[in-house]
């Protein structure tokens, strides 16, 4: 056999010994057990009372705001009752000089789901159908209808107070 060759394989027998002798005492299973034995504690399970027995307060609404501020501005000064007045807005989207196209193009966005109305205006005794949808509280609520009907019905609305 060639030396080249007898050392390869005494250099393979070393190797494989060593192996033996030292992965067990690295691999004894000292790091499995403090891994994987933990003490878990599960709290009891909490009691809650009845929802019965819970009262909740009701939330007010922001007319009901507007109308105790009124309340309490009147209660403050009685002489001189102050009004504060109430925001709302609409969005157009369409306006007629005859009722019953106003009519036709609310009931085909009340279909789509909206609330609609017509809204009848007088301007040098010549009348005009508004078409709007609403009314609505918050601006915000409309800009997002307003967004959905140009994409779903191609109508571009905008938005006017709400009297």
């Amino acid at each position: 056999m060639e030396a080249h060759l007898q050392q390869r394989i005494v250099g393979a027998i070393v190797l494989v010994t060593l192996g033996v002798i030292c992965i067990p005492a690295l691999l004894d299973g000292s790091g499995y057990k403090t891994r994987q034995v933990q003490d878990i504690e599960v709290k009891d399970k909490p009691e809650f009372p009845p929802l019965t027995q819970k009262t909740v307060e009701p939330v007010a609404t922001p007319l009901e705001n507007i109308k105790k501020a009124q309340q309490e501005a009147l209660e403050a000064d009685p002489v001189q009752p102050q009004k504060i007045p109430v925001r709302a807005f609409a969005l157009q989207v369409g306006t007629f000089d005859s009722d019953e196209n106003a009519v036709k193009m609310r009931d085909k966005l009340q279909k789509a789901g909206y609330t609609t109305f017509v809204q009848k205006q007088t301007s040098n005794g010549k009348a005009s159908y508004k078409v709007r949808i609403g009314p609505e509280l918050e601006r915000s609520v409309l800009e997002k209808i307003k967004t959905d009907i140009k994409k779903s019905q191609k109508i571009d609305g905008y938005i006017v107070n709400h009297p």
